[in-house]
């Protein structure tokens, strides 16, 4: 808790130099109703506290022109042996209880932690959490992509002109890591290390990655294009991939329309982990979601299918309402999930509230 003051005091100090953004909300989850198609259990009225890094209860950011920082505080979550249960268990006690000897427990941590800064106009330097990767679906935000780089790294990037190109090496939010090493009397190890590549004009975005992994050992390699047409956006990419002696290949294609209330999305992907064996390792990628704007909130139904070809299927419909009262943003669905021939049915819930 102190941690967490002293950080919000700082904001405070820093905000009449820099240019302060600091937003804050928390979100609880819950379930009407569920139903595990394989152990035929029932539950219902279940509810929780959901406000892990995705979900951005607290970030701050600050900035002038030159330099800038950003840090989330989240909810995280931990687990405690209870030391005098454990004994009474291995002692055999009357009143022993297995269930009562581990139990979580929330605290708050702080992390994803970035700074940038600009020793040149056109020049960015990146220390810490970062995020490249070829273009990305917006159904579920993250599943639908071909090639991702690093998380924590060091990132240079060069800005001109429509052209972003730089390179990152990848490391881990450890002293202990780093992306170069060279025992005295051992082989040097090379971390990861990201090349990538964007271009923007009239006829849309360009983008390549190339990422290199285990001395490089393992390679992959992906361009993409991304262009928008009135009220249709698209994209498409394509990666390789290179461990020896297995190559891979994936490829996308994404059409998003958006007009007036109106919003559709359809993504593809086709993913070989071994090219030779290309209609045995193959899957096939499919999502879509349709959603429409009304007076008392925003209607939708998604399909998410991680592998068409899978045996038994494995997929999931989802039709809900997203909506607000007051400050307090809510979703409501009803959710089939298909796994191992068996259907699971449940109704859950979002309830978000940002101050």
């Amino acid at each position: 808790m102190k941690k967490i003051v002293g950080i919000f005091a700082a904001a405070a100090m820093v905000a009449s130099v820099f240019a302060v953004d600091f937003t804050a909300g928390m979100q609880i989850k819950g379930s009407l109703f569920n139903y595990d198609g394989a152990s035929k259990d029932v539950s219902a009225m279940s509810l929780w506290s959901a406000n892990g890094p995705d979900d951005k209860p607290f970030i701050f950011s600050a900035s002038d022109d030159r330099a800038g920082a950003t840090i989330k505080i989240y909810d995280a979550k931990g687990t405690k042996i209870d030391m005098d249960e454990l004994t009474k268990v291995m002692e055999g006690a009357d009143d022993a209880d297995e269930t009562k000897i581990v139990s979580t427990f929330s605290y708050m941590e702080a992390n994803k932690w970035n700074i940038w800064f600009k020793p040149l106009d056109m020049l960015k330097i990146d220390l810490g959490t970062v995020d490249t990767k070829l273009n990305c679906e917006t159904i579920t935000y993250w599943k639908g992509k071909v090639l991702g780089g690093a998380g924590w790294a060091y990132k240079a990037t060069v800005e001109l002109d429509g052209i972003n190109f730089g390179v990152a090496l990848g490391t881990a939010d450890d002293s202990t890591k780093s992306w170069f090493t060279k025992p005295d009397a051992g082989d040097s190890t090379i971390g990861e290390t990201d090349i990538f590549f964007n271009y923007s004009a009239d006829f849309g975005t360009i983008s390549a990655l190339f990422v290199g992994t285990n001395n490089f050992k393992a390679i992959s390699f992906g361009a993409g294009y991304k262009n928008t047409f009135g009220d249709l956006t698209i994209f498409a990419d394509a990666a390789f991939s290179h461990t020896d002696p297995i190559n891979g290949l994936k490829v996308d294609a994404d059409v998003k329309y958006a007009k007036d209330a109106l919003t559709a999305e359809a993504y593809a992907q086709v993913a070989a982990s071994d090219i030779e064996h290309f209609g045995d390792t193959m899957a096939i990628v499919t999502y879509a979601k349709v959603a429409y704007a009304l007076d008392f909130g925003t209607v939708y139904a998604k399909f998410l299918d991680d592998n068409l070809k899978a045996d038994p299927a494995a997929l999931e419909f989802e039709a809900g309402l997203d909506g607000s009262v007051g400050a307090m943003s809510y979703e409501l669905a009803a959710n089939v999930k298909l796994a191992n021939e068996k259907v699971n049915f449940g109704i859950p819930f979002w309830t978000r509230f940002s101050f």
